[in-house]
């Protein structure tokens, strides 16, 4: 997935909270399923049997006192400018330290990074796992 359309995804999540919409749905991609650290399988599976053109993932947004649960969502790593942070560049923003441009975790943030086997994992899970890779998003 390239970076063009993990920011049009930014974009229409970002879309739905500011006016409350409690379902959306998105194009279908593996790395939209990889987005849950803690999903059951390793591989996505085929959820439908439509052309692949006109499969969509549907999402339930979540919101508590009218107020929507993600707050904001920015890319780090836009597509004329890519971020890959070092294994020591990861664990010095986890532990709360800014690197280069990119300032620290504020409390319930999180950045997710894809590492160069195609995992994408939350920053957190990617400096106790010892990895590296390119920062894609942070989410308040």
């Amino acid at each position: 997935m390239s970076l063009v359309s993990l920011a049009n995804f930014c974009a229409h999540l970002k879309n739905c909270t500011n006016v409350n919409i409690g379902l959306t749905s998105v194009p279908l991609s593996r790395l939209h399923l990889q987005g849950s650290t803690v999903g059951p399988d390793k591989k996505p599976v085929d959820v439908t049997p439509d052309n692949i053109a006109t499969r969509r993932l549907w999402l339930g947004l979540k919101y508590r006192d009218n107020r929507p649960v993600i707050r904001d969502l920015q890319l780090v790593s836009k597509p004329g400018r890519k971020v890959n942070l070092s294994l020591t560049e990861v664990k010095a923003l986890a532990s709360g330290f800014p690197v280069r441009f990119i300032k620290p975790l504020q409390p319930a943030e999180c950045i997710f990074l894809k590492t160069p086997d195609n995992e994408v994992v939350e920053i957190q899970e990617a400096a106790k796992r010892d990895l590296h890779g390119l920062a894609l998003c942070r989410v308040k």
